[in-house]
């Protein structure tokens, strides 16, 4: 459930059943989804150590980039 109480912001969704999930975000003046690849998909594999901070990394350089670029 998507529940926000706040008004005047922007929602970025970077899940893409976060996006499916959440078609209304009370309060978001924007919706932005920046979905990603979900590293589930690599649960119970000889990759899942790799892959969940491999998509952490992606999705906080990118989030970093993007916030820079507004406050400039």
């Amino acid at each position: 459930m998507c529940s926000i109480q706040e008004s005047a912001f922007a929602a970025i969704l970077t899940c893409s059943s976060a996006d499916e999930a959440c078609p209304f975000i009370a309060g978001a003046e924007r919706r932005i989804p920046v979905t990603y690849d979900d590293p589930k998909l690599f649960d119970n594999t000889p990759q899942q150590d790799e892959k969940y901070p491999e998509r952490s990394n992606q999705i906080a350089t990118e989030m970093k980039y993007v916030f820079e670029q507004v406050k400039n």
